[in-house]
């Protein structure tokens, strides 16, 4: 409580000093965390995506000899990686469908509204935790039957049959076919990026000119902390089998099997080659840089009180006080300063992270795909344990930086010379 009471009077009896202090510990802040959540919202377990840190992502299988990365394929999927025991869920999803314009027809008949549709199986319903509004996702016998049963978010069925109308059970035409809703879910944002899309059907309704065997898919699997090592020797294992099988087309899965974590570090930066042993040495220099100016610019104006209270400190030195105790007093006294500041930074964060969504997301980070439309922006995604975390270390570091340094270079002068210094 003193410190809260000298602070308080500190502000009073240095306005100016306070609210510059303030002000440049917010926009400090605000810049630092509005890059840290950014990022958060990209790692977090956020909704519908609630298992990112448990998840795997098989895109390709590298080729042996030639660096190429080849396609999984449906047969593939189906004998090899669908039948694996320590995933407690594995789906595929098809890149190459959900990379293409489709079309559905509104209700009028006659004009069409572009939609992302993303084709996968019913394990894709169980990785991701949408919230279902009506219905249930398709089954697995809808998908081995190839029916065309379709998950809708609840914009879509808004757009299509009104709002508060059921859609469950209702025909919509996609590409000049006919489906039937089985299921509406809450609309996610595109910031939930794997699992984000218009509508969801099974890959199995979709023609493909080498038959399905030969259909390309990506494989994502749910794997627990514990069960990763029993994970990576199976997927050696079904590395053994398939190639076993393929004598002409030896492939490296384990080199193209990436966590989402690593997918996010790798998304960093081009120069980050060796991410996986060396990224820190490029992050954590990165942040403290961002940090360094805003504190050598406070450290001044620190520097500057001190040396007009070196007299005062003079005198409680000679009445002996010690110099830790000083010196605490005086990082406590700017370490209340700057989370306030912080406080007021995080609130600016969040303001301009809600307010400019729309281009917030693809400057800090331009390998956001946000199909040209405004993310929605939940409650989970602005704030968790590690943002305030991170909040709460930034400003800790910052007044260390900005505090700490010159108080301690100004009470290591003798105290005659300190008493000589002219208030």
């Amino acid at each position: 409580m003193r410190f809260i009471r000298q602070a308080l009077a500190l502000m009073r009896e240095e306005k100016l000093y306070s609210a510059m202090y303030i002000a440049g510990t917010a926009l400090a802040i605000a810049f630092v965390m509005l890059i840290a959540e950014v990022y958060y919202v990209k790692v977090a377990d956020i909704a519908p995506e609630v298992n990112r840190s448990q998840t795997y992502y098989l895109e390709g299988l590298l080729q042996k000899g030639e660096n190429v990365t080849g396609e999984v394929r449906h047969e593939e999927f189906r004998n090899l990686f669908q039948k694996m025991e320590t995933p407690e869920c594995v789906t595929a999803v098809s890149d190459f469908w959900q990379t293409q314009s489709s079309y559905m027809k509104l209700s009028d008949g006659l004009h069409d509204q572009a939609v992302k549709m993303k084709l996968t199986d019913p394990g894709f319903f169980r990785l991701y935790q949408f919230h279902f509004i009506e219905g249930t996702s398709f089954t697995q016998d809808d998908f081995d039957n190839g029916r065309r049963q379709v998950v809708i978010t609840e914009d879509i069925s808004e757009l299509l049959f009104g709002k508060g109308k059921k859609a469950f059970g209702q025909e919509v035409s996609i590409n000049n076919l006919d489906y039937r809703v089985c299921g509406v879910v809450e609309t996610p944002s595109v910031l939930t990026e794997r699992c984000a899309a218009d509508i969801w059907c099974p890959y199995t309704t979709q023609e493909w000119s080498y038959g399905l065997n030969n259909f390309p898919v990506q494989v994502y699997f749910k794997v627990p902390a514990d069960r990763h090592d029993a994970f990576m020797q199976e997927i050696k294992e079904v590395e053994a089998r398939f190639n076993s099988t393929y004598e002409n087309n030896q492939v490296d899965i384990t080199a193209t099997l990436k966590s989402h974590y690593s997918v996010v570090l790798e998304s960093l930066s081009p120069v980050f080659d060796a991410w996986n042993k060396n990224v820190l040495w490029y992050v954590v220099p990165s942040i403290l840089m961002l940090l360094l100016v805003p504190a050598l610019n406070l450290s001044g104006m620190v520097a500057s009180r001190m040396e007009r209270q070196l007299p005062e400190m003079a005198i409680h030195k000679a009445f002996g006080a010690k110099r830790r105790t000083l010196l605490w007093q005086v990082i406590m006294e700017n370490l209340i300063l700057t989370l306030m500041g912080g406080i007021i930074g995080q609130c600016l964060a969040w303001t301009a992270l809600y307010a400019w969504r729309d281009w917030v997301f693809y400057v800090f980070s331009e390998d956001f795909n946000l199909y040209g439309r405004v993310p929605i922006i939940h409650g989970d995604m602005l704030f968790g344990p590690a943002v305030f975390l991170i909040a709460l270390l930034v400003c800790c570091v910052l007044n260390v930086l900005a505090a700490a340094v010159p108080a301690w270079l100004s009470l290591r002068k003798p105290i005659v010379e300190s008493m000589m210094i002219k208030k």
